[in-house]
């Protein structure tokens, strides 16, 4: 407990984002882009168990996603033999809630780490979980929800990896990066920048022991990432390469452009010029 006593505000603050989040839990309901998803995942369940001797052929880009968070979903449901719709999907939403709160935790854990101080730990952590548009996609978006969580949780671990400089720490940034990319393609930025950062630090490391290390560091992060990525990606184990190819071409290529309703016309956001500062004006608002 005495060690818990310099983050009872954090937690505290955890605790009532807990309580209000079951209060409004069953407030949100269904998107579409739910059922597809959960069918797509519930298939390649089946592949992996071996009801099926090759994975699913996916419905369009969904097949392109990983397991990363759904599968956790779906195992979850299947452990409290959830039938009903009503209780399988309470419950995707509470899980991928509860990931949002962890998310704000890392939060609080990462500027904890950077400022070594309680208020700009805290501040941090409310920005994240306060944010309007993130709030409520934390209930019912599976997708976007938990790569911002991830996201936050992948920095955390940058951190505790380069400022430890411990091979274990740079394989668990590995495992947390390769879950991030398999969740979605946008965490390959992340990949990136651990590994510029390694060569610059490799670039000015005085001596062949420390290069050696950085080295070794760098080998163990790229490893653990490429296989926690495939591992969470079962569509990708009959021919790595080839599909990798695939999910590459697929995502780069945009294919998936819904209509939408702007200042009274239907089209695609890329139609409207104005679209994103409009758009980001009303989702991010500046307090």
């Amino acid at each position: 407990m005495r060690a818990l006593a310099p983050h009872r505000v954090a937690l505290l603050a955890l605790a009532l984002f807990l309580i209000v989040g079951l209060a409004v839990l069953d407030d949100y309901g269904v998107t579409n882009d739910e059922p597809p998803i959960r069918s797509e995942t519930d298939a390649v369940l089946q592949y992996i168990q071996g009801g099926q001797a090759a994975p699913p052929p996916g419905q369009d880009f969904l097949s392109f996603y990983g397991t990363a968070f759904q599968l956790a979903l779906t195992l979850a449901e299947r452990a409290f033999d959830l039938q009903e719709v009503r209780g399988i999907y309470l419950s995707r939403h509470l899980l991928t809630h509860l990931l949002f709160l962890v998310g704000g935790l890392f939060a609080y854990l990462l500027a904890r780490r950077l400022f070594s101080a309680r208020i700009p730990a805290v501040a941090a952590m409310l920005l994240f979980l306060l944010h309007p548009r993130l709030y409520a996609h934390s209930f019912f978006n599976g997708a976007d929800s938990p790569f911002a969580a991830l996201f936050v949780v992948a920095l955390f671990l940058t951190h505790r990896a380069f400022s430890g400089g411990k091979i274990s720490g740079f394989v668990l940034l590995g495992v947390g990066v390769g879950a991030l990319v398999n969740h979605r393609i946008m965490g390959i930025i992340l990949l990136a920048a651990v590994l510029a950062m390694l060569a610059l630090d490799f670039a000015f490391a005085r001596g062949w022991a420390k290069r050696k290390r950085i080295l070794l560091a760098g080998g163990a992060f790229a490893l653990a990432s490429g296989l926690t990525f495939n591992a969470l990606h079962p569509e990708f184990w009959p021919n790595p390469f080839a599909r990798a190819d695939e999910w590459w071409f697929e995502f780069s290529k945009n294919a998936h452009e819904p209509q939408e309703l702007f200042h009274g016309l239907l089209g695609r956001s890329a139609d409207f010029p104005e679209y994103a500062p409009v758009w980001f004006s009303i989702a991010s608002p500046p307090f």
